[in-house]
């Protein structure tokens, strides 16, 4: 009977400290990158901003990178934890500045706003920008391999990761200015079959309206431009 007694108060004194951990667990508040940006060419864990592809007026933009806690919302602002991993990034201090980054109060998400900044060193070379999510007052760092993401900055067309062949053919810095001069669209993630008839359509019609005045417009390859 004895032996039964503690027994029991081994199970019961272990299920407490089981629940203790657990609540010491979620009560931890982690935070961690958690998807895709949607501005201009994206990667799940990067992003490649381009001044080439908005009005030369553009001086100066903001990128947002997306974060996600895990444990409870809070009913205050609360700071996360941010750095630049200097030994991984290459950008020019005056390209570039981390802003202030919050959880807002009552939101699982926020942002790490990112400003960057036109300059003619970035015609010729693309910087890259390594952030780090690290600890803070508010928050533990979460998902181990969610706390790094890529800003590559540049200042000339690219080939864009959003880029389908299957859609607009073989890739080339004349066809891509073609398309964003006649239709403003840089980005093609997440169109839909109908969208995507209607771009494809609007830049046909811009390489026919091209040819008619100029004859074959010819990429930077020496190779006439065309679409499927």
């Amino acid at each position: 009977m004895q032996r039964l007694l503690y027994l029991i108060s081994f199970v019961i004194l272990f299920g407490a400290c089981q629940k203790e951990s657990l609540q010491a667990y979620s009560s931890t508040a982690l935070v961690y990158f958690y998807e895709a940006v949607r501005y201009k060419t994206i990667t799940d864990d990067s992003i490649t901003y381009s001044f080439a592809v908005v009005p030369d007026s553009v001086l100066t933009d903001t990128i947002y990178l997306p974060l996600r806690i895990i444990g409870e919302a809070s009913k205050t602002d609360r700071q996360v934890g941010c750095e630049l991993i200097a030994a991984a990034s290459t950008a020019d201090p005056s390209t570039f500045e981390i802003l202030p980054a919050i959880i807002p109060a009552n939101s699982y998400t926020g942002t790490i706003p990112v400003k960057v900044n036109r300059a003619a060193v970035l015609k010729k070379t693309e910087m890259r920008l390594w952030i780090q999510i690290i600890n803070s007052a508010d928050f533990k760092t979460g998902v181990s391999d969610q706390l790094k993401y890529l800003i590559r900055l540049n200042d000339f067309l690219s080939k864009p990761s959003s880029w389908r062949d299957n859609l607009f053919g073989k890739y080339s810095n004349v066809k891509y200015d073609l398309i964003i001069k006649a239709t403003g669209v840089v980005d093609y993630t997440g169109l839909d079959y109908i969208s995507e008839r209607n771009l494809l359509q609007e830049c046909r019609n811009a390489l026919y309206a091209y040819e008619n005045d100029h004859g074959f417009l010819y990429d930077e390859n020496g190779e006439p431009v065309v679409f499927p």
